[in-house]
């Protein structure tokens, strides 16, 4: 599960100053309900996760997501789990498909 694989990238290298953030969306229709629900699952199933994770909201008016999308504008995320790789100067360097493992 990704959320596992991305805890293990955040804690290896956020003494760097690397991060990971993540903005669920149900844009897919695979999101629970609410932001509550969501939590709990992953306090749940995934209580090592440290790093932040937002409230849930749509591709079209997340402001992070609208950002990167117009820094890349030939990708696009098509499903829950795309990753963004950003750098120190605030700019989308690459997008990853969901199945991109990444470590």
């Amino acid at each position: 599960m990704s959320f596992t694989q991305l805890e293990i990238l955040y804690d290896t290298y956020r003494q760097r100053g690397f991060t990971v953030l993540a903005f669920p969306t149900n844009d897919f229709r695979q999101e629970f309900g609410s932001n509550e629900k969501i939590t709990n699952f992953i306090q749940n199933e995934f209580p090592q996760v440290s790093f932040p994770v937002f409230g849930t909201s749509s591709l079209a008016t997340n402001p992070v997501y609208r950002a990167l999308r117009k820094q890349l504008p030939g990708e696009r995320v098509q499903h829950n789990f795309f990753k963004y790789l950003v750098g120190r100067d605030g700019v989308a360097v690459a997008l990853y498909h969901k199945k991109q493992d990444p470590l």
